[in-house]
């Protein structure tokens, strides 16, 4: 929203969106703390909303990458948590969102791209993960569906980074451009000036419930192709190793 004063990131030292991730990161684990301190059979208020956010990502990863997404269940929780985190940030006045740098971003998505290899590759080979990428098609087609799925998969932290860059950058600029109506408005002299200041402040609030819907429905969006992503790894391995069992 509003960017820190330059005075202030020149003696911290530290860029902002990196100062904002570890922001967004502190946060995080405050929250867990609170929540997890007195853990009781009744939920509490702070207690019941995390055990939600665990439950909608545990459904999620469930119902797209089975029994097998269990083992990946930190790192679908992280995204989505630093992501939703990061989103709300960029609300709170004198505060950026981190997710509206294209750093953060892509940041995610090459952990995300180089995660759906590795766990690919360390299921079933090198050699089985490369004939997967080669598809079921005649010999002599295998190395053309080799380039076209290896460009797909490039495409992917692309799509992802920009993504998601795009959407929380624009709420920025939504924003910025309300406060500053306000800022020139404000001091003017001219009635009809002073009234067209009461503007911004009439849809700020829809800005606000629209900014918070917004960043829910990225980080979703983020998660639920992370998790298609790497389950899409998984599920190859499991049908090439029940091939295996049926020969």
């Amino acid at each position: 929203m509003t960017e820190l004063p330059e005075a202030v990131r020149i003696n911290i030292g530290i860029p902002q969106p990196l100062l904002m991730s570890w922001l967004a990161i502190v946060l995080m684990m405050v929250t867990s703390f609170f929540a997890t301190r007195r853990l009781s059979a009744v939920p509490r208020k702070l207690q019941g909303v995390l055990e939600m956010g665990l439950e909608f990502v545990y459904g999620l990863v469930d119902s797209i990458a089975g029994s097998e997404g269990k083992r990946y269940y930190p790192l679908f929780i992280g995204l989505f948590l630093f992501i939703f985190v990061g989103n709300l940030m960029g609300l709170v006045p004198g505060l950026t969102a981190p997710t509206s740098n294209i750093n953060v971003t892509a940041s995610l998505a090459i952990v995300v791209f180089l995660s759906t290899h590795y766990f690919g590759i360390r299921k079933q080979g090198l050699l089985g993960y490369l004939k997967h990428m080669t598809g079921e098609v005649p010999w002599w087609l295998k190395p053309f569906m080799f380039i076209i799925e290896m460009i797909s998969h490039l495409a992917r932290p692309l799509s992802l980074s920009f993504r998601l860059f795009g959407n929380m950058m624009a709420k920025e600029v939504l924003l910025g451009v309300l406060a500053m109506l306000v800022v020139i408005f404000l001091p003017s002299k001219s009635m009809m000036q002073k009234v067209l200041t009461a503007g911004p402040f009439l849809v700020l609030p829809f800005i606000y419930l629209l900014g918070m819907l917004i960043s829910f429905i990225q980080a979703f969006i983020f998660t639920i192709l992370a998790v298609f992503y790497i389950g899409s790894a998984i599920e190859v391995h499991e049908e090439v190793e029940d091939h295996g069992r049926r020969q």
